[in-house]
């Protein structure tokens, strides 16, 4: 089902890729421009370095892999690349999985990086430092996936890109949006509102609850596990419960990445071309 050939040459194409390249160059600057803001600070200076890189650096390798899969899938579509793909001996599942285990073996690449400059901008706590890796490593890898579905079902690059981000801020703000929804609700239109974001909170990856910059400075513990505000859903909450922190975040990368990886396939394979 994966093509070794196919994972190689896509791999080639992002090395070569200018974003790419630019991603790391802008990693480099966010950690130096971290280490400026951190040395504002009174106290702590390399504590508030590793809280500003953390945070700048997380959603600037999300940006950089959702831009490079829209971008290189859409060129791929439009240049008939996948035509002559398809017309080897390669079949469309081959196709759609290796392009997905290539992508997210890039964003594995961009958590390294991540990582590596956020390790290097002061002390991190050590097991917070793991767990936030991996978390960070998850998320990637999920908008990886999701920027791939977006852009098998859109035609444009920029739309692709904005339906991911898009996704991304709602993953980001679940959290918020669900503390909003736990108010008493003063209507009958608000109630339905509130039983609706519950419904969406299970179908959205809970990323607000994933790579918590408080983990770096305290560790897992320190920081209290995950921070779950008033009403973070029950099935969260019950998850981070039963599996612990490293399990609830295995768990979410496993099942929405599986999820987006069938939706993608359920649309491919019905295209004609």
């Amino acid at each position: 089902m994966v093509s070794r050939p196919l994972i190689g040459f896509i791999l080639t194409a992002a090395l070569r890729d200018k974003l790419v390249m630019t991603l790391m160059l802008m990693i480099m600057l966010g950690a130096g421009v971290s280490v400026f803001l951190g040395s504002s600070g009174m106290t702590e200076q390399e504590s508030f370095a590793v809280v500003f890189g953390a945070g700048g650096l997380r959603f600037l390798g999300v940006l950089g892999i959702v831009l490079f899969v829209s971008f290189y899938m859409r060129r791929a579509f439009e240049t008939k690349e996948v035509e002559f793909l398809l017309s080897r001996p390669v079949s469309r599942m081959t196709f759609l999985f290796s392009h997905a285990v290539a992508f997210m073996m890039i964003a594995l690449l961009v958590t390294a990086a991540v990582g590596a400059a956020v390790f290097f901008l002061g002390k991190p706590n050590a097991g917070g430092f793991v767990v936030w890796l991996l978390s960070i490593g998850i998320e990637n890898v999920i908008m990886a996936v999701t920027a791939l579905f977006f852009s098998m079902v859109l035609s444009s690059a920029a739309g692709a890109a904005l339906a991911t981000l898009g996704f991304y801020v709602l993953c980001r703000l679940i959290g918020m949006l669900l503390g909003i929804a736990a108010l008493p609700p003063d209507n009958v239109a608000f109630a339905l509102l509130n039983n609706l974001m519950e419904v969406i909170s299970v179908a959205v990856p809970r990323l607000d609850m994933m790579g918590q910059t408080s983990w770096l400075v305290y560790g897992v513990e320190g920081a209290g596990g995950v921070a779950l505000g008033d009403k973070a859903s029950v099935y969260a909450v019950q998850l981070v419960e039963t599996l612990g922190v490293g399990g609830f975040i295995l768990a979410q990368g496993a099942v929405f990445v599986a999820l987006l990886i069938v939706a993608s396939a359920f649309d491919f394979v019905r295209r004609e071309f």
